[in-house]
């Protein structure tokens, strides 16, 4: 299993690209994914990720910023497996 946070904001093309590659591999690792719309009303939030979405944050504490690609997104995985 992996868990990951997704900060993404509605109609960002590359949050719904990412959000296709996270659903393609879900079954694979066991993803345990929690959405974080930053765009929700919370003004620090969205300052802290509003030039980085998306945004894929693991239990390590490392993060895949911005156009993510899929080799370094599997090492992640990899890297985070329980």
């Amino acid at each position: 299993m992996v868990r990951i946070t997704f900060y993404f904001k509605p109609g960002c093309w590359l949050c719904d690209s990412a959000e296709e590659m996270l659903n393609g591999f879900k079954e694979k690792y066991q993803l345990q994914i929690e959405k974080v719309d930053i765009s929700a009303g919370d003004d620090e939030l969205y300052e802290l990720y509003r030039f980085d979405i998306p945004v894929f944050e693991f239990k390590d504490g490392s993060a895949l910023k911005g156009r993510i690609r899929k080799k370094d997104f599997l090492r992640k995985m990899e890297e985070n497996r329980e």
